[in-house]
Order: C-alpha cells, then structure tokens, then sequence
C-alpha cells in the first residue's frame, strides 16, 4: 500500500512560506504580540516540517494564543 505524499515545488512553497509569514508577523505587530516576529520564524519552519501540515498546526496555534483585540483601547477626551 502507497502512502499519500503531499509536495510542493520549491519555486512555489518558499514564496508561500514568506507570504505566510509575513501575514502573521504583521497581524501579531497589530495586536501588539510582542513575540510576532517567533511567530514569523514559527510558520515559515512549520511550513517544511512536515510540509504543509506544520503551517497548519502553528498557524492553529497562533489563532488560539493571538490577542483578541486589535490593540489597546484609548480614551478620547471629551470637550
């Protein structure tokens, strides 16, 4: 019995991984993650180890341990 094989050619997975990473570096800097950019490194390795499969495990990690809100509120002050 064959094993099912996921592959992705080089020229498309590393741009991919970068495109990945970079989305979740930015959204972890706009809500003010101060380990965005571990989170970068985190998703582009994932994407390699096992391929493919990683990036979905670290990028279901993040969306559980991101925070909720986009920043932090402020105070507008009345006039």
């Amino acid at each position: 019995m064959a094993g099912i094989q996921i592959v992705i050619p080089w020229f498309l997975a590393i741009p991919l991984a970068l495109l990945c990473a970079a989305w979740v570096y930015r959204d972890a800097k706009e809500r003010r993650m101060d380990t965005a950019d571990m989170w970068a490194v985190g998703m582009f390795i994932g994407f390699f180890i096992p391929p493919f499969i990683g990036a979905i495990i670290v990028y279901a990690v993040y969306l559980r341990k991101r925070n909720r809100r986009r920043g932090e509120p402020y105070a507008v002050p009345a006039e």
